[in-house]
């Protein structure tokens, strides 16, 4: 399986992925489908049990009944307790049966969030799955609908004569991370939804054994382990976080289909003791959520022999992921950051100048999406980076900016070179952060690395380093003797500091500021 890239000759954006027809009009009908063809088979494994499909979906049914009399309708938005749990898991499909859409609220997030959420999301109930004690305190006027009890006891559900959802009705409401205002709510409809986990099912060769769920429901990171198996026969193993060691590292026969984790997840495992060993528990190993770089995979070696090796991208507004690359151990190319590829189906890719015009091949430009992975939008109408693909010179329908900087690579089709607004000023010099970690990491005994700019008279880069095994040898020196051989004096770091770990953000990206906090209060 590998990646059929465009030629350079003759090359010219947009970037045109295969057009292929929707697999079912939603991703309610792939499970349903599911459930009548093999209602014995696994479908959900946890802790204490296993659902089957068939068990899956009398219980979703259950819910939605219950969701039903409480009032819930066609086009409404339901809070969904995001716990990790097969009864939320559940509550999600039933409200999705009902032509409405589940809006996941993470219940590690702060009280301030949550209220934010709710308030922007407008939900007209709220489903748990029975802990009751970790809901917030003041709901308002939201009916609140117990799934667990429900569930397992609610009363016959007979919805055959309501409608299944269409592909344009909204299927969730997932907010972005909110890293740089408030969190925004992100409309994805099922067409794209099941678009995307048709395409994504092709990309990883086929998901009927399954991919382990660790990450946080409150993102869509976690939503490529969910609803990808069961949208395909598969398995989905619910985990209780990253450092549920048995559910996601234990060897397993037949091995998971697939498991998906960041980078910065990554790093982290590869601190533990033992290391995973990839080629023992899965198939294939999905990268996702930050820039992917060759020294990683570089440093994994030989755990990944046998495993083959995904480079997923896409933001939230592109419906989970947009762009896949794959590739193994052996043939990651010795680029800044390994490759994103080419679009997911019925999605079409342009590299744009900041007037909006193509640049030529091979030139560096903002990747704008458009097509069938577009998500509808953001709740409240704001239009942030969304436009009109007529704007890029295409047809009516949506695109997206996506802020991110990308070149076209022959034989590799794109890769991510940075954020736009990733392409940082240090006295005058600009330069892109993963260029400087793509150095970093080629540091020997370097694990991690996260940077930070300190605005000041004179601006300086700080480093925060995490070492893999140092010895007796001065790593900081290392990295800015490194960094100093490459870059002009003023982005060479001012301070290099060694830090026990990379703080992650609940959806497994770098926290950069809680990084410094927990550096700074060690040394006080």
């Amino acid at each position: 399986m590998g990646n059929e890239m465009i030629p350079h000759a003759d090359f010219a954006y947009p970037i045109i992925s295969e057009q292929r027809p929707l697999a079912a009009e939603s991703l309610v009908a792939l499970i349903r489908g599911q459930a009548a063809y093999e209602p014995g088979r696994v479908a959900v494994e946890f802790a204490g049990g296993r659902w089957t499909y068939g068990q899956l979906w009398t219980r979703a049914e259950r819910i939605a009944a219950a969701l039903l009399d409480a009032g819930v309708r066609a086009g409404d938005r339901v809070a969904l307790w995001a716990e990790r749990s097969p009864t939320v898991i559940a509550a999600a499909l039933a409200v999705m049966r009902l032509r409405a859409a589940y809006v996941p609220v993470d219940p590690a997030h702060p009280a301030a969030r949550i209220a934010a959420v709710l308030a922007a999301a407008g939900p007209v109930a709220l489903v748990h799955d029975g802990r009751a004690a970790r809901l917030p305190r003041d709901t308002g006027p939201l009916s609140v609908v117990d799934a667990a009890e429900v569930g397992a006891a609610g009363r016959p559900a007979d919805l055959s004569g309501h409608p299944e959802p269409h592909p344009a009705d909204p299927a969730y409401v997932v907010f972005t991370s909110g890293s740089t205002g408030t969190p925004k709510g992100v409309i994805v409809e099922h067409g794209s939804l099941v678009n995307y986990v048709s395409w994504c099912d092709w990309l990883v060769g086929g998901t009927r054994d399954g991919s382990p769920l660790f990450a946080s429901l409150g993102y869509d990171l976690a939503l490529t382990s969910l609803w990808v198996p069961l949208a395909h026969g598969g398995r989905v193993v619910v985990a209780a976080g990253a450092w549920d060691r048995d559910a996601l590292f234990a060897a397993r026969t037949p091995r998971h289909s697939v498991l998906k984790l960041t980078p910065s997840h990554a790093r982290l495992f590869e601190e533990m003791s033992p290391p995973p060993a990839y080629r023992e528990l899965t198939g294939v190993l999905m990268f996702g959520g930050e820039a992917l770089d060759a020294g990683l995979i570089r440093s994994i070696g030989d755990r990944l022999d046998g495993v083959r090796l995904v480079n997923h991208y896409g933001p939230t507004e592109t419906t989970i992921g947009c762009f896949g690359y794959r590739f193994d151990r052996h043939s990651a190319p010795d680029l800044p950051t390994v490759p994103i590829g080419l679009p997911v189906w019925n999605t079409r890719g342009y590299v744009l100048d900041d007037q909006l015009r193509p640049t030529r091949p091979g030139e560096p430009g903002e990747l704008v999406v458009a097509g069938r992975a577009v998500a509808a939008g953001y709740l409240g109408g704001a239009t942030g980076g969304f436009l009109d693909e007529r704007e890029l010179g295409g047809g009516a329908g949506r695109a997206y900016r996506t802020g991110d900087l990308v070149r076209h690579v022959p034989g590799h089709g794109l890769v991510h070179l940075g954020r736009l607004d990733d392409q940082v000023k240090v006295n005058g010099y600009r330069i892109e952060l993963d260029e400087l970690r793509h150095h970093v990491l080629r540091v020997p005994g370097v694990a991690a690395v996260a940077f930070d700019i300190v605005r000041d008279v004179v601006d300086t880069v700080d480093a925060f380093v995490v070492a893999a095994d140092t010895g007796d040898r001065d790593l900081a020196a290392e990295v800015r003797a490194v960094l100093a051989a490459a870059l002009p004096e003023a982005l060479v770091p001012e301070r290099v500091r060694l830090v026990p770990e990379i703080v992650l953000s609940a959806n497994g990206k770098c926290d950069v500021a809680a990084t410094r906090a927990a550096a700074e209060a060690r040394t006080d």
